[in-house]
């Protein structure tokens, strides 16, 4: 009888140790970076900004996550994706993601220059296969090639140049909560096809939300 309390007991206490590790308070350096000073964020409601970049194979594992949060969540948070560009790299898809975006494709064509670049080898960079790869989303080719250079996807671009800057943003895939709080998915792992636990890295961002 006293092996079978005692056992109860002990159970008992690793299941409150374990809930209460569960719910251990957020800490800055451990589950998120602080960005000071803060940047300002776009609207009212809590804001989640994914900031990416079309050749880095983690952001392209990490998109269609964030895609299917943003879409279950989209009463409760405002979310947006930044590309951004390294080194060598050209700015040309992050101007076709921001063309497309204009004409109301741009998480599609944001997954179709992923799955051009990591599936199919495809030049992510040339101009003209952007513009089949917009085709083929049902975008009409010349009003997607002439966004390309227009106005507003070179402020866009600049836009996401200086959020790049403020945020602190050296590593990609980031997320950055309320313009206050950066994440990187690949410090929440579990061990899975990309390493990453996407609940865990999605209740850290909702606690976060919450500041």
């Amino acid at each position: 009888m006293r092996r079978t309390v005692f056992a109860f007991g002990l159970g008992i206490s690793l299941l409150l140790s374990w809930l209460a590790g569960a719910g251990e308070p957020l800490q800055a350096g451990i589950h998120y970076e602080q960005i000071s000073p803060a940047v300002p964020r776009s609207g009212d409601k809590p804001e989640v900004v994914e900031v990416f970049n079309f050749k880095c194979p983690h952001c392209a594992s990490l998109a269609p996550h964030t895609a299917e949060w943003a879409e279950k969540n989209k009463s409760k948070y405002t979310f947006r994706s930044i590309p951004v560009y390294w080194g060598k790299q050209t700015d040309m898809p992050v101007r076709a993601f921001f063309a497309a975006e204009f004409l109301g494709k741009g998480e599609a064509m944001k997954q179709a220059i992923f799955n051009a670049h990591f599936n199919h080898t495809g030049d992510i960079e040339n101009a003209e296969e952007l513009i089949f790869m917009a085709e083929g989303l049902g975008l009409d080719g010349k009003a997607f090639q002439a966004q390309l250079n227009a106005f507003g996807v070179s402020a866009k671009l600049s836009q996401a140049k200086s959020l790049q800057t403020a945020y602190k943003v050296s590593f990609t895939p980031t997320l950055v909560v309320n313009g206050s709080y950066l994440l990187l998915p690949s410090k929440h792992a579990k061990g899975g096809a990309d390493g990453v636990d996407y609940d865990r890295l999605f209740a850290i961002i909702e606690e976060l939300a919450k500041k």
